[in-house]
C-alpha cells in the first residue's frame, strides 16, 4: 500500500530538497511503497527561480515583502528599489547568473531523478487531483512551511489536504506556518482552513510557534516533532558523491549579508586563522572565492569538512549539528527566526543564535567554546525515538 508525501519537492533548495529525501526514506524503511506529490508552486514558478534574488523579493507578495523589506541588505542602501538598482548587471553578467542558475537547476533535477524516482506528474490545483486522483491510502504533508499561507498563496488548500478522499489518512508531519505566534487568518480563510484540519487523522507539527498558531485560530493542540532531516541518521550516501573538503575554512552560508556582517566574517576568519569560502552565493564579493554552482551532495561535503560554519538557514543549522560542527547562526532578518530559536533551545545550543553583529562579537568567546555533542546528541536521540513514534502511531492502519 502507499503513502504519498506533500512538501515543496519541486523548490530548487537545499533544505526543502533533504527534508523531502528524508521523510521519504524513513517511511519507506517502515515498510511502506511511497510516491512524492510533484506541486511546483504556482508562485514559485521555474520561470521565476531563474531571476536573480533581488528581482524575486521584489515580486514577492506585498505581505511577505513587508518582512523581507526590513532584511538586512547593504548598510548603505535604505530601500530594496535601491538594492535592485545597485545589482543592476551588466549584460554579461545578466548572462552568467543565468547560466548559474540553469546550471544550479540541472543539478537539483539530477538529484530528484536519482532520489526521488517516485515523483509523480504534476499537479497545480485542487479539482487537478481530484480529477486525477493519486493512487495512495494515506497522505502525508510537510515538512517546510507547507501551510504558510503568504507562500502557497491560492495553493494553500492543496497544502491543508482538501482533494484527499474520507477514507484516505490524512496526516501532517512537522508541518510550519511560519510568521510568528501571534499570526491571525484572515476570517473566510481561517474558517476553511479550520474546515480542512478538522478532516486530519493526526496533526504533527515543527515547532512550538505552529503549536500556538493552531490553538490561537483553530483550537487545537497539535504535537510538536523534529524535522524530517532528523527522523534519519545517516546521510553517507550523500556525503559519499563529495569530493569537497573544507578543512581550515569559515563557511558562509547566509541568505542575505551586508556589509557590517561582512566585515563580521572578515574579523572572525582573520582570528581564527580560517579562509573565507561562499559556495553557493550568487553575488560576488572582493577577495572570495566564488563558487555559485554546487550540488546538493558538494553543499554537505563542504558543512561536514568545514571548521566553522557562519549560516542564517534553518537546515544549515540542522546538518550542522547532525555533523557535530561548529556554528554560529545571524538571521537575516526579524519575524522568521522562531523556528531556529525552538530547535537551538530544545538542543541547548541558545549561545550559537545572535540577532546583530556587537553581541555576536561580543560574546565571541561564548560561542567559541566548543560544542558538547555528545550532550546535543542524547536529547536528539530522545527527540528522535518520540518524532518516530508519533509518525509510526499516525500511519498504523495503513497496509503495507
Amino acid at each position: 500500500m502507499k503513502v504519498a508525501i506533500l512538501t515543496y519537492a519541486r523548490t530548487n533548495n537545499y533544505g526543502a530538497t533533504l527534508q523531502c529525501y528524508a521523510l521519504d526514506k524513513y517511511i519507506r524503511s517502515l515498510g511502506y511503497e511511497t510516491i512524492i506529490l510533484n506541486v511546483p508552486l504556482t508562485g514559485l514558478s521555474c520561470k521565476n527561480e531563474r531571476k536573480p534574488l533581488y528581482r524575486r523579493i521584489l515580486g514577492l507578495p506585498k505581505k511577505v515583502f513587508k518582512k523581507i523589506h526590513r532584511m538586512m541588505v547593504p548598510s548603505n542602501v535604505q530601500s530594496l528599489k535601491d538594492y535592485e538598482i545597485r545589482c543592476q548587471l551588466t549584460p554579461e553578467q545578466s548572462q552568467k547568473e543565468k547560466e548559474y542558475s540553469d546550471q544550479n537547476m540541472k543539478l537539483f533535477d539530477e538529484f530528484r531523478a536519482k532520489y526521488m524516482p517516485n515523483l509523480t506528474r504534476e499537479y497545480f490545483t485542487v479539482e487537478d487531483l481530484k480529477n486525477n486522483y493519486p493512487d495512495a491510502d494515506a497522505f502525508v504533508v510537510g515538512s517546510d512551511q507547507v501551510w504558510n499561507v503568504n507562500i502557497c498563496l491560492d495553493q494553500y488548500p492543496i497544502f491543508f489536504l482538501d482533494f484527499v478522499k474520507p477514507e484516505h489518512k490524512r496526516i501532517a508531519y512537522a508541518a510550519c506556518m511560519g510568521g510568528d505566534s501571534n499570526y491571525i487568518f484572515e476570517s473566510k480563510q481561517k474558517r476553511h482552513v479550520k474546515e480542512m484540519l478538522d478532516r486530519f487523522d493526526s496533526i504533527l507539527v515543527r515547532n512550538e510557534m505552529a503549536v500556538n498558531i493552531c490553538r490561537n485560530n483553530f483550537g487545537l493542540v497539535p504535537k510538536q516533532v523534529l524535522d524530517p532531516t532528523f527522523l534519519i541518521d545517516d546521510y553517507n550516501e550523500l556525503l559519499s558523491e563529495s569530493k569537497q573538503n573544507a578543512s581550515g575554512a569559515l563557511f558562509v552560508d547566509k541568505f542575505i549579508i551586508n556589509d557590517i556582517w561582512m566585515d563580521v566574517v572578515r574579523e572572525i576568519a582573520t582570528r581564527k586563522k580560517l579562509d573565507i569560502r561562499m559556495d553557493r552565493c550568487l553575488i560576488e564579493i572582493k577577495d572570495i572565492p566564488f563558487n555559485p554552482v554546487c550540488k546538493i551532495q558538494d553543499w554537505l561535503g563542504i558543512l561536514n569538512t568545514a571548521d566553522l560554519i557562519f549560516t542564517d538557514s534553518f537546515h544549515c543549522s540542522v546538518f550542522c549539528i547532525l555533523f557535530r560542527k561548529q556554528f554560529v547562526v545571524a538571521p537575516s532578518y526579524h519575524g522568521g527566526e522562531g523556528r531556529m530559536i525552538d530547535l537551538l533551545k530544545k538542543l541547548g545550543l541558545e549561545d550559537r543564535f545572535y540577532s546583530n553583529p556587537k553581541d555576536l562579537m561580543d560574546n565571541i568567546d561564548v560561542w567559541s567554546q566548543p560544542i558538547n555533542y555528545d550532550e546535543v546528541h542524547k536529547r536528539i536521540k530522545t527527540l528522535r525515538e518520540e518524532s518516530r513514534e508519533y509518525l509510526i502511531k499516525a500511519l498504523d492502519g495503513v497496509n503495507k
